[in-house]
């Protein structure tokens, strides 16, 4: 599977890298902007989902690859976006835009740090708008590589329709949650939210590939979707797993600061869980560690512990092995052949994984 995902992203690299959109966004540097993360690579697993999603329909996946790379596009978009509400400074071991465009604007326009961070940002979002544009013109010139023109018009629509009305409605209850007291919050609010902000790129992307592979414009046939019901399961259990990650993961493989869902208040479904078993005295504890500028070892061991005595954690393990049983059992309902092990092979690395 390693091996066909590389070669994907190998494919998804070049077309990202030699498409002509960007080229005459002035000025240079929100041109450089809209460019750097498209182009800073990735596993790229939704142009992968995409590609065999439309294997395992009997479909070409050479047709899928304009769609893969304009549903990465799209994704990161959401990702700068996301950078700067969350006022993240790093993004894939680099600086993020609205940083990149921070630092610009103090070696070459001011060197008052408030101005310099509002353009930074102001710079940003324009960038994150202008990908998603960019977004879309790539996904239409999937007509000039196979797919045909119905199916490309419905996948646009549906990306301009659904998937961002569905990604953002998500992002805005994930800022609203970290503003409310986590006791007051439900474990069906959260897996809606996570089934809004990170399943409905995912599941366009399975959904597409099924719709290019049978030539419909009919997302409600049942083999669309069933994938795209895969996709759901999927996206839940990949986040859950991201939440158990962020407590229990190894801070040099996960990539990400070991108890930031902590500091930023973060309603995962692990916490509540464990605040609605734990004892008064175990949810003061919780409580307490909420909203800290840092997180030394002693902190996170208490952290582990409260999470396993309330049972939050196994809680968790059985939900993500639940999810992925549904995934599996969806995939099997689809004819054997060397896609269908693919991606009963991606749902084993994203469930399994330690990055």
């Amino acid at each position: 599977m390693i091996n066909e995902l590389k070669k994907i992203a190998k494919q998804i690299d070049e077309i990202i890298k030699n498409d002509d959109y960007p080229s005459t966004i002035v000025p240079e540097y929100l041109r450089a902007a809209v460019k750097a993360y498209p182009e800073r690579g990735g596993k790229r697993l939704r142009p992968a989902l995409l590609a065999w999603c439309c294997g395992l329909c009997g479909g070409r996946t050479e047709m899928t690859l304009y769609p893969g790379a304009a549903a990465e596009i799209y994704h990161n978009w959401t990702l700068v976006h996301d950078d700067i509400i969350d006022g993240d400074d790093l993004r894939r071991g680099q600086p993020t835009t609205h940083r990149v465009l921070t630092n610009y604007a103090l070696s070459n326009i001011t060197s008052d740090n408030a101005i310099a961070e509002k353009f930074g940002r102001d710079m940003a979002i324009l960038a994150g708008d202008l990908q998603q544009g960019w977004a879309t013109a790539v996904l239409l010139k999937a007509t000039s590589h196979g797919v045909s023109a119905p199916v490309v018009a419905a996948l646009t629509a549906r990306l301009q329709e659904e998937v961002g009305r569905e990604l953002i409605s998500g992002e805005a209850l994930d800022v609203a949650f970290a503003l409310r007291d986590p006791r007051r919050v439900s474990v069906g609010e959260v897996e809606q939210m996570i089934t809004l902000k990170t399943g409905a790129l995912l599941r366009f992307c399975a959904e597409s590939g099924a719709a290019i592979a049978l030539n419909t414009t009919c997302f409600e046939s049942p083999e669309v979707k069933a994938i795209g019901d895969f996709a759901d399961a999927l996206g839940i259990a990949f986040q859950l797993r991201d939440d158990w990650l962020g407590i229990f993961g190894d801070t040099q493989k996960f990539g990400k600061k070991i108890g930031a869902d902590l500091a930023e208040r973060k309603p995962t479904v692990m916490l509540l869980k464990a605040l609605e078993n734990a004892t008064p005295d175990e949810q003061q504890q919780l409580m307490a560690l909420l909203g800290r500028d840092n997180y030394p070892s002693e902190l996170m061991e208490q952290a582990t512990l409260l999470f396993r005595q309330t049972g939050a954690e196994q809680y968790i393990l059985n939900r993500i092995t639940r999810l992925s049983d549904d995934a599996r059992s969806i995939l099997r309902g689809f004819p054997d052949n060397p896609y269908r092990q693919l991606l009963l092979e991606l749902t084993d690395f994203l469930l399994s994984r330690d990055v």
